[in-house]
């Protein structure tokens, strides 16, 4: 008798456990954290382009004409402005030649008296009869002879003035002496390189971007953006595309000007940044809430609720648009409004009921 008690007495606790409804028995449910998805009609990329600082204007100078160096005014990294002197050729012989135009320039105008003396006393002795025509038309050839060789030494004396103003190597635009390449004493060719000069001014940063990228953010582009150099957010704007793609880099340059109120040396690095928009239908989710799937799929852990606190775990495919440091843009197999486990899917299996609560990822990224 006390043995078909007992066996009663399992039978009716079996049955009372299989008829109880899954709320009676949410304790012994596992606990899972969870968000609820919310579908977005598209995603933004920050995107991050390295470039250079450069001078507007970068040039190597040097003088028109041969010589030796005879002083070097300005040297490497110090600023000079527009017109000043940064070095000066030995102008000793141009000095000698200008001399000696001076000096036949004499000449010249003393013949120049003289035979116009002399026209004059012929012209007179002419009206009498003394002289002939022939002797008065050869003085008037010589003095229209001399008259174009002062013509001559004038233009001579010009030409060595000019030449002993280039003698002197001035400053195009306000700049930076970026590297000085000749010591005094040197003697230089025509042309050669002197100083390099860097322009202060009008600074500008150069920074290739890919070509499928250009089109995309052509609306970007033309608005103004910002670059990040030397850890400061500077306010630049686009000055020009380029025509034709880098073969080395496979990118097309863009040049964009720097505000004015900021100056920087050529050659730093300066980062642009820009957004890119992707038109993707989809959902944000921590990363946390992937795992992986069957032949290189992802998966996520969706909750059907089953009943007020139980919930029915679910694998559900889903494919990565996009991911960054803490969450991943998905699309696939699941809806908007629907619920997904944001942590701890290594703990779960898919059938298995558990209880949940919103995650404090959700209510950061609402």
């Amino acid at each position: 008798m006390g043995k078909l008690n007992f066996i009663n007495t399992a039978c009716l606790l079996w049955a009372l456990l299989i008829s109880t409804p899954a709320t009676a028995t949410n304790n012994a449910l596992h606990h899972t954290e969870s968000i609820i998805l919310k579908q977005q009609t598209g995603f933004t990329i920050d995107r991050q382009f390295v470039g250079s600082v450069f001078a507007k204007q970068n040039a190597n100078i040097g003088f028109e004409l041969a010589g030796k160096i005879a002083d070097l005014v300005a040297n490497t990294g110090e600023r000079v402005t527009k017109g000043s002197v940064l070095a000066s050729l030995d102008t000793e012989l141009l000095q000698i030649e200008r001399d000696e135009l001076y000096a036949q320039l004499a000449q010249t105008d003393a013949d120049i008296v003289l035979v116009k003396a002399n026209l004059n006393r012929l012209n007179s002795l002419q009206k009498k009869g003394y002289t002939s025509d022939q002797s008065v038309d050869e003085l008037k050839a010589k003095q229209k002879s001399l008259f174009a060789n002062k013509a001559r030494i004038n233009a001579s004396l010009a030409a060595n003035q000019t030449r002993i103003e280039k003698s002197q190597l001035i400053a195009p635009f306000d700049a930076q002496v970026g590297q000085r390449l000749v010591s005094q004493g040197q003697v230089v060719s025509a042309g050669s390189p002197v100083f390099e000069l860097l322009q202060l001014s009008d600074q500008e940063v150069r920074i290739g971007l890919p070509v499928r990228l250009i089109d995309k953010l052509d609306h970007s582009l033309n608005q103004h953006t910002h670059a990040t150099i030397a850890g400061q957010t500077v306010p630049v704007s686009l000055i020009t595309k380029g025509a034709s793609v880098d073969p080395a880099t496979r990118t097309v340059q863009l040049r964009f000007a720097i505000d004015d109120n900021f100056s920087f040396i050529p050659g730093q690095l300066a980062y642009l940044n820009l957004v890119e928009q992707q038109p993707q239908s989809g959902f944000w989710v921590p990363l946390s809430a992937l795992t992986d799937g069957l032949r290189g799929t992802w998966n996520v852990f969706v909750l059907v609720q089953q009943e007020e606190q139980a919930w029915q775990i679910e694998r559900r495919d889903v494919r990565v648009a996009h991911a960054n440091q803490d969450a991943a843009f998905i699309y696939g197999a699941i809806q908007d409004q629907e619920r997904i486990i944001a942590t701890g899917l290594h703990k779960f299996v898919p059938g298995q009921h558990v209880t949940t609560q919103t995650s404090q990822w959700s209510t950061k990224h609402d």
